[in-house]
């Protein structure tokens, strides 16, 4: 049967692949990381960087689709909030709602890697709070410092008091503490899943570069972007046959082109041997 190679027989080892996942998972927070340091000498260059992320998207070879229909709510909001705010308060709703899409996808990248790696107590809503407070703390900070400019455009958020800024912070930071310990007996059982440890690491990482540190809100948003393409387009390269083991997978012959091929051949020489006395 010719043909690609069936999945349950080409795919790695979970170890393997748990691997794979957490590396390209750390490759493109370093391309976020590096994206994001370059947006603030060199807006052009990172918009550049974008760009090229992008377009190897596009080349992928997998089908891109887009939802326009998800886009018509968070148009009708900017736009309703820009008629009786102005234009901050509508870059503003875009804002949250580009947020609110990152952080989704994020939680559900980690509860797909925890119930491939056969964790689904690590699945559930409240093993996963954790990931909505880092965010939760960004637009809090945000909203607490603005208003702000973004390519130019100004961004305003309804102004919050410092003490629900600080009360978020403490839950937050008590939340991946636990998470954290969590994390670390498992690791210490044996039993920790590599592959959605490393992607709600390195979550919390980025969202709190992105925008806990206060660095440059339009930096933060470079560097959702450029962590959203490269998991879209892994920069890694696939795994390659040796890094499977020693075992070689090549496509089933039918019987038909196999007893072809034996009277092409002929039939195969037997060596004879003679018992010396």
């Amino acid at each position: 049967m010719d043909g690609p190679i069936h999945r349950t027989l080409a795919a790695p080892s979970t170890g393997a692949a748990s691997r794979f996942s957490a590396h390209g998972g750390l490759v493109a927070a370093l391309t976020a990381f590096a994206l994001g340091a370059a947006s603030l000498f060199s807006p052009p260059l990172a918009i550049l960087g974008l760009a090229l992320l992008a377009a190897r998207v596009l080349l992928s070879g997998e089908a891109v689709r887009i939802d326009w229909f998800a886009l018509l709510g968070p148009a009708l909001a900017a736009f309703v909030v820009g008629v009786f705010v102005g234009m901050p308060g509508a870059i503003g709703t875009l804002f949250v709602w580009r947020l609110l899409a990152d952080t989704r996808w994020s939680v559900g990248e980690a509860t797909r890697l925890a119930a491939a790696a056969g964790r689904p107590v690590e699945t559930t809503l409240k093993a996963l709070a954790h990931a909505w407070m880092t965010p939760l703390y960004g637009v809090m900070l945000v909203a607490y410092t603005a208003p702000h400019m973004i390519a130019g455009l100004p961004l305003d958020l309804p102004h919050v008091p410092v003490w629900l800024v600080i009360g978020i912070g403490v839950l937050t930071a008590g939340a991946v503490f636990d998470w954290v310990l969590q994390r670390a007996a498992d690791w210490r059982l044996g039993e920790l899943a590599v592959a959605p440890a490393a992607h709600l690491f390195t979550h919390h990482i980025v969202f709190v570069a992105a925008f806990g540190l206060m660095i440059d809100v339009s930096a933060g948003i470079v560097m959702l972007m450029a962590w959203r393409l490269a998991h879209a387009a892994p920069l890694q390269a696939p795994l390659d046959r040796g890094s499977l083991g020693s075992r070689v997978f090549r496509p089933a012959v039918s019987s038909g082109a196999k007893s072809a091929r034996l009277k092409t051949r002929g039939p195969r020489h037997q060596p004879s041997f003679t018992a010396v006395p």
